[in-house]
């Protein structure tokens, strides 16, 4: 928008400014020059124009510099955001990253490989599996035989009695074995 500034100051270049001026957030500038883009030098005066700190932005320089993308889909975020495991999000995109499930107080989040997920997702993504059910293990474990088990599933492949107090366990086709069935005889 034009004005006229008799006896004022540019705000870019603070020299006087004698007819037609252009006008950002009450700050006159010399409409050929001096009302272009900090960064780029675009021409402001046929395109948006943004102000902060007493500088001139084009649309895409004000944005790059001074407004956050979103994390999901890395378009700028120009309405209410959610910061969460540093970054920043739409509020309809921070969700599971497998199921899409919406985060919210009531449905929280686990993070793996520095992704959200609900918590479903996150056991079946990245929970150790029982080497002996393949269920997800959630409580107290035992890594044996090149695996993690439940404690309930380590047993024996034949009679399925727990190893429970005894000190030694053997293998047949990587599945543990008691020592009777395994036909040893003292154990």
């Amino acid at each position: 928008m034009g004005a006229d500034a008799d006896d004022s100051m540019c705000g870019k270049c603070g020299m006087e400014i004698e007819g037609k001026a252009m006008k950002a957030k009450d700050i006159l500038y010399h409409e050929e020059g001096c009302f272009v883009c900090c960064t780029c030098d675009t021409d402001l005066r046929q395109t948006s124009v943004y102000s902060k700190e007493g500088k001139l932005y084009c649309e895409h320089d004000y944005k790059s510099n001074f407004v956050p993308k979103c994390a999901k889909c890395m378009e700028y975020i120009l309405e209410n955001c959610v910061k969460a495991m540093e970054k920043t999000w739409h509020s309809n995109h921070f969700s599971c990253y497998t199921c899409d499930k919406r985060f919210s107080e009531e449905v929280g989040f686990h993070i793996h490989e520095e992704k959200p997920y609900c918590e479903g997702c996150y056991i079946e993504l990245a929970v150790p599996k029982c080497k002996g059910c393949s269920k997800p293990i959630l409580d107290k474990a035992l890594n044996a035989l090149g695996g993690t088990w439940h404690l309930t599933c380590f047993v024996c492949k034949e009679c399925k009695k727990t190893f429970e107090g005894q000190s030694n366990f053997y293998t047949v086709d990587d599945m543990p074995i008691c020592g009777p069935c395994a036909g040893v005889q003292n154990e």
